[in-house]
């Protein structure tokens, strides 16, 4: 083999680690674990990696949208600061086309039922829970949309009478 088969098979080594360096990189980005930083409306800035001891700054996202379910069965329920997010860029480049989602339980952000058949949804830090053919409120219930007024609160008797006492939660059968 003459010096110029070398130098080509050489070239063409050094290209092919270019490109497999450049897949793992992008590789290892598509899926990113993080929590919210920060949130401006449907946007939200994810902490992916904690404060770098040499400049004393966190790795930040951009700013990308947070999923939520859209169409005939949307819903809405807002993301908080430290809420674990989970940053997907399919390509494997963070930037705009990147999105958060919501990410599993964390030490820091436990599962809040130790209930495997019981469903619950937490809303302003008011549990919402349905077990079986059961609602369980906890908290004041309102009627009437924004600035209705209170129906029942907890620890208030109810038009049959019954009464959730001591902080106890009423259970309505549906």
């Amino acid at each position: 083999m003459n010096r110029r088969d070398q130098l080509i098979i050489a070239r063409e080594f050094r290209t092919l680690y270019k490109v497999a360096d450049d897949l793992d990189r992008r590789m290892a980005s598509m899926f990113l674990s993080g929590t919210v930083k920060e949130v401006k409306g449907n946007l939200v800035q994810l902490e992916i990696l904690p404060e770098d001891s040499r400049t004393g700054k966190p790795f930040l996202s951009p700013w990308v949208k947070a999923q939520e379910a859209a169409g005939q069965s949307g819903s809405h329920l807002p993301v908080k600061v430290g809420d674990p997010m989970r940053l997907i860029s399919p390509n494997g480049e963070i930037g705009s086309q990147s999105l958060a989602v919501r990410d599993g339980y964390t030490d820091a952000a436990k599962n809040p039922t130790d209930k495997p058949q019981e469903e619950m949804i937490f809303a302003n830090d008011g549990p919402v829970r349905l077990r079986g053919s059961k609602i369980i409120l906890e908290g004041e219930i309102h009627l009437g949309g924004e600035g209705g007024k209170a129906v029942h609160r907890i620890g208030d008797a109810d038009s049959d009478g019954d009464t959730a006492v001591g902080g106890a939660t009423k259970v309505y059968a549906l």
